[in-house]
């Protein structure tokens, strides 16, 4: 009878979609931190703005 043999390549298959799958959400958490960056600087730009305009129409 033959023997069965354990699926070998299959092993590293997983491995490299985990690494894959690792890389895209690091990469994608990256990507939602920048733009949280971005949004925090644009709020502080407005806030800036806001304060320089909201004194001169209380007058």
């Amino acid at each position: 009878m033959a023997q069965r043999t354990t699926p070998e390549p299959e092993q590293p298959n997983r491995l490299a979609r985990i690494i894959k799958l690792l890389t895209r959400w690091r990469r994608t958490f990256r990507h939602v931190t920048d733009a949280i960056d971005h949004a925090a600087k644009v709020l502080q730009k407005v806030q800036a703005v806001w304060e320089e305009w909201t004194p001169a129409t209380a007058h």
